[in-house]
């Protein structure tokens, strides 16, 4: 039987999710800017899906917007909120994190390439900032902070209520790609008093295709597309109505599940970690507390091996995993959050990420992890007899 455990990647969609979406692709499949009956349901339905996600997010409705992704979400928020910046002669420094995902890197970059100043913010052996580091990062010229709540490949947890404390006490827009996070921790962005937020639906059981950017009320951001009046004109564009529906109830099971799934997940990533942890040549990377690293999250780098080749070894058992390391014209690389872990390259090259979602079961994981663990073991014993051959 196959074992998926690569839900940081994507998630399968809920049938109650798919239940509730089928209806705007088969009879009310109006579009919601139209004024008779089917625009009118189609209107209906985007409009519930709104009120569920604020729900989950504990917010209003109207700080909801739908994007198409959460590239796309990241990149209004990071650009948006820059376009704005410059229309009103603000400061051109923004603060990030050398971990982030590449949907907020490369925004930065661009900036960077326009003149902006951005500082890349490192982080310790486990994948987490220095607080201390980021206040005194904060100049009279810093007009956005971007940090990533939840890392997709390390798992490592930042300190997203204290950031968002001293930037909403300096005046500064504060940014997070929370992708990972929805229906594994709680969310309330009225605690948090975030800026802008961002989600993507195939993270937490809805189709790929469709995001949200929460946008604190008061805080203004400009378009980066034209074209269009849907979404307060921020994202324009028809609305893709299905999708949104399927996000909006998604999100209202996220909400409900939460606090169990969240306790399911963290079962599973203590099996995991007891099963693996003892390996020789094996290193867990990220926070080795798992209070501080994403609930069902688990990611190892092996002495040696190849990531791509123990993604196929798994596969061949009937495991999916995935692996921060990517081969590129021949030649095996990890990446750049592995990088930044300062990890010697012949252990980043041989990284797996494991990760169990809302569905997988105890049994699947003590089973994958005595997989996983035979895998490691004769990856090890590999790679350390090939070294000996080499040294003599």
């Amino acid at each position: 039987m196959a074992i998926y455990l690569d839900n940081s990647a994507t998630t399968p969609v809920r049938r109650e999710v798919i239940d509730e979406m089928l209806p705007f692709l088969e009879s009310d499949f109006g579009n919601p800017s139209s004024i008779h009956s089917h625009g009118m349901k189609a209107a209906a339905g985007v409009k519930l899906a709104r009120q569920r996600v604020a729900e989950l997010l504990n917010c209003s409705p109207s700080e909801v917007y739908f994007s198409p992704c959460g590239t796309y979400a990241n990149n209004v928020a990071i650009l948006g909120r820059a376009r704005f910046v410059e229309a009103n002669e603000g400061g051109r420094h923004l603060i990030t994190t050398s971990i982030e995902h590449p949907s907020v890197i490369g925004p930065c970059q661009y900036l960077e390439s326009k003149g902006w100043r951005v500082t890349y913010l490192p982080v310790d052996n486990e994948g987490i900032i220095d607080f201390e580091r980021l206040k005194n990062a904060i100049a009279d010229d810093t007009s956005i902070i971007t940090v990533m709540w939840a890392n997709n490949e390390i798992g490592s947890l930042q300190p997203i209520e204290e950031i968002a404390q001293v930037a909403v006490s300096r005046g500064i827009f504060f940014h997070t790609d929370a992708v990972q996070v929805p229906g594994k921790l709680p969310i309330d962005v009225s605690k948090h008093a975030i800026s802008a937020l961002s989600l993507s639906g195939h993270k937490f059981y809805a189709p790929k295709g469709i995001g949200i950017l929460y946008l604190r009320q008061g805080e203004n951001v400009m378009p980066t597309a034209f074209g269009g009046g849907q979404e307060m004109g921020i994202l324009p564009g028809t609305e893709s109505v299905p999708n949104i529906v399927a996000i909006g109830k998604a999100a209202e099971l996220a909400g409900i599940e939460v606090i169990e799934t969240e306790r399911k997940l963290r079962l599973m990533q203590k099996i995991l970690l007891e099963k693996l942890s003892p390996i020789e040549g094996l290193r867990i990377t990220g926070p080795s507390d798992i209070d501080k690293r994403l609930p069902g999250h688990i990611s190892v780098a092996i002495s040696g091996a190849e990531g791509e080749s123990l993604v196929m070894k798994c596969d061949l058992k009937g495991i999916s995993v995935s692996s921060g390391s990517a081969c590129h014209k021949g030649i095996i690389e990890p990446s750049s959050v592995l990088r930044a872990l300062r990890l010697p390259d012949i252990e980043a090259r041989g990284s797996l990420r494991i990760s169990a979602g809302r569905f997988n079961t105890s049994e699947e994981c003590e089973k994958a992890a005595d997989l996983l663990a035979q895998i490691a073991v004769k990856s090890a014993k590999v790679s350390k007899e090939t070294t000996i051959e080499t040294a003599i």
